[in-house]
């Protein structure tokens, strides 16, 4: 899990979801990535389990499965915020 949510792109696609669901075209293009690169980053996310996946005919919609996990995500990005800051104190 702490794997998926190593990037950053990673972590924007699910705020995203957690305001609703989306399918891979709609978040390449809030991303500014190409599809395939955003398929690559939500094939990750499902795997971690982060992520699941709903189909209407042929398209495909994402959505996020436990929100509670930016909470972690967030804790984790102001630990590190905070030892930079140290670090560059000294």
């Amino acid at each position: 899990m702490f794997k998926a949510l190593s990037h950053p792109i990673r972590i924007f696609f699910l705020e995203k979801l957690k305001e609703k669901s989306w399918c891979v075209c709609q978040l390449a293009a809030e991303a500014g990535i190409p599809k395939s690169a955003t398929s690559k980053h939500l094939s990750q996310l499902k795997e971690a389990g982060l992520v699941e996946i709903h189909k209407t005919g042929t398209r495909v919609e994402y959505s996020i499965t436990a929100p509670c996990v930016l909470k972690l995500a967030s804790c984790a990005e102001g630990v590190v915020l905070s030892n930079r800051k140290k670090q560059l104190e000294l």
